[in-house]
């Protein structure tokens, strides 16, 4: 009589069985998705750079379009102006180098400009100028009334239309406008508007053929500097010998001349003396 040995499999092998091909239908899954994200993240990765290059390849040639303008950084007349300019190019072909004619034009036209900057959006198709205005540390008025101004890079420029809510020292040009003016000049300005208590001039007067500078005082007192040289110490000087006047009781119209100021004189005459 034939023996049949039966071996009946335990319910946690079976568990684990099961356990061990879901293990491996998940495992064979994972590689298939993340391929087709990869694949997908390429296809849209070549697809942006097609777009891209295409916008460059269009900007290098010149078909580049300006579909908006946008400026930035004036406000006032100014801002309207250059909103207006730049609107001309709008539905336009605008390259490299109409980017850099305009700049230049802009900078040539406001002269109280500091910085233009032209872009191009290559794929937002948005024109962008963004510009910078001088900051002035005194205004000139030339014996003709028209108004110069001056920054504190020394440089001497125009402006049509400047803040009427800053105010800035006026100066007195005689004789022919420079470009630039000396630092000792721009110098001796800021210094000027941090003495104001002790030098409250009316205006300041520059000689530019003979190179000397003179302060006229609300009182008609006149501060002779002389050359413009140690514009700086000599206006120092000015107000403490301004502070003693007034202590004594200098109160008429007199002239400061610093003629011998090198040599540590200061000379004080009272006019109709």
């Amino acid at each position: 009589m034939k023996k049949y040995d039966y071996c009946s499999t335990p319910v946690s092998a079976l568990g684990r069985k099961k356990q061990s091909r879901r293990k491996t239908s998940s495992s064979f899954l994972k590689p298939v998705v993340f391929f087709s994200l990869f694949v997908a993240l390429c296809a849209a990765a070549c697809f942006g750079a097609s777009k891209a290059y295409q916008a460059f390849s269009a900007s290098r040639m010149g078909s580049w379009r300006v579909k908006q303008a946008v400026v930035s950084g004036a406000d006032g007349v100014l801002a309207k102006e250059l909103q207006a300019a730049a609107d001309k190019k709008i539905d336009t072909n605008f390259s490299v180098s109409d980017a850099v004619d305009f700049q230049r034009e802009i900078s040539k036209k406001y002269p109280q400009l500091r910085a233009v900057s032209v872009k191009r959006g290559l794929l937002s198709g948005k024109l962008k100028v963004d510009v910078k205005r001088r900051e002035p540390v005194a205004k000139f008025m030339l014996p003709d009334g028209a108004v110069h101004f001056i920054d504190e890079d020394s440089t001497v420029y125009t402006d049509a239309s400047p803040d009427p809510l800053q105010t800035v020292p006026l100066v007195e040009l005689e004789g022919a406008i420079p470009n630039k003016l000396g630092v000792e000049m721009v110098e001796l300005v800021q210094d000027l508007v941090k003495l104001k208590k002790q030098l409250n001039f009316a205006f300041l007067r520059f000689n530019t053929d003979k190179n000397t500078v003179k302060l006229y005082l609300p009182d008609e007192t006149v501060i002779d500097f002389g050359q413009a040289k140690n514009l700086r110490a000599k206006a120092r000087r000015a107000a403490q010998i301004e502070a003693v006047a007034q202590e004594k009781g200098i109160s008429s119209a007199h002239e400061l001349n610093f003629a011998y100021f090198d040599y540590g004189k200061v000379f004080l005459r009272q006019k109709g003396h």
